[in-house]
């Protein structure tokens, strides 16, 4: 009874060693370079991604990157440039060929990436299914006649989910740099009030001088505001405790609103123009702290 026993665990390894073997043999190990991606980073003009019923379009526009779907709207720089770093370092473990696409979902899924090139070129990328072997996906590029098999983790990275729209966006609120600031007005519900910076770079207040640490740290409270979150296209009305911050350098005026109906999140209204870009109260605490430290 024993050595039958110890037959069939002998042939139930030998069968998976059988089935390694073949899967092994019928899969092409990767070259040297293995990418999925034939078009190079800096000859990508556009990528538009689909998953989970998402999409997400971004666009080079002058050297950066503007998101075009579902919105239009600058584009945040680090993650535009992760995800195309991402993309065009996207490499596959082994590749083989088959012409039935449907095994491998293939043949008609959501999820799938398009890259259009400076150059006039596209290339379609199809995600399929995950394979029963290892945490990786089936890929398939229109460039080439191979399946790839792709790790999982470096698929994942586009899909789109939750937070998605927001974190493709640029959340910078203000874009003039600190040392170009030359006047800031804030319109609350008591009136205006403009801090202004002289000829000499001395700030002051209905002609008063403020103390230098106290701009310092208003104007690095202005610079460093970054909106926490997003309601797509949320409109909020405002309350008394809604306020305006406009800055300017002389030249070009940045006008931002900032309207709440509950005195919890206050959506940025910037130059007319509201996504639904949001930010705390916490958010705001030390920059209406500081701005009425400048006033008081």
């Amino acid at each position: 009874m024993k050595t039958f026993r110890n037959t069939i665990i002998l042939f139930i390894v030998f069968a998976a060693l059988l089935g390694f073997y073949y899967y092994n043999k019928s899969t092409k190990k990767p070259t040297a370079t293995a990418n999925v991606v034939s078009i190079s980073k800096s000859n990508i003009e556009s990528i538009d991604i689909k998953s989970n019923n998402n999409e997400v379009t971004l666009k080079k526009s002058s050297g950066n990157y503007e998101l075009v779907k579902p919105i239009n709207y600058k584009a945040d720089s680090i993650n535009a440039d992760d995800t195309l770093n991402s993309l065009t370092q996207l490499k596959y473990s082994r590749k083989f060929s088959d012409s039935d696409l449907k095994k491998y979902g293939l043949d008609n899924t959501s999820f799938t990436i398009k890259i259009a090139s400076n150059k006039g070129e596209t290339e379609n990328i199809i995600i399929g299914n995950k394979s029963p072997v290892g945490n990786a996906y089936y890929v398939k590029s229109s460039k080439s006649p191979d399946i790839y098999i792709v790790d999982a983790n470096s698929v994942e990275k586009f899909l789109l989910s939750g937070d998605y729209v927001f974190n493709y966006i640029d959340k910078g609120i203000f874009t003039i740099p600190k040392d170009k600031i030359a006047k800031i007005t804030y319109i609350n519900s008591s009136g205006t009030h403009d801090i202004q910076k002289d000829k000499s770079g001395k700030w002051k207040y209905n002609g008063k001088e403020i103390n230098k640490d106290t701009t310092d740290k208003l104007l690095d409270d202005v610079v460093l505001l970054n909106a926490s979150g997003l309601d797509l296209n949320k409109k909020a009305k405002g309350n008394n405790s809604s306020f305006t911050l406009t800055i300017s350098d002389g030249n070009k005026s940045e006008e931002v609103k900032f309207l709440t109906d509950d005195n919890s999140k206050y959506y940025i209204e910037k130059n007319n123009e509201n996504i639904g870009l949001y930010i705390t109260k916490d958010q705001l605490n030390g920059l209406i702290s500081d701005t009425n430290s400048a006033i008081k």
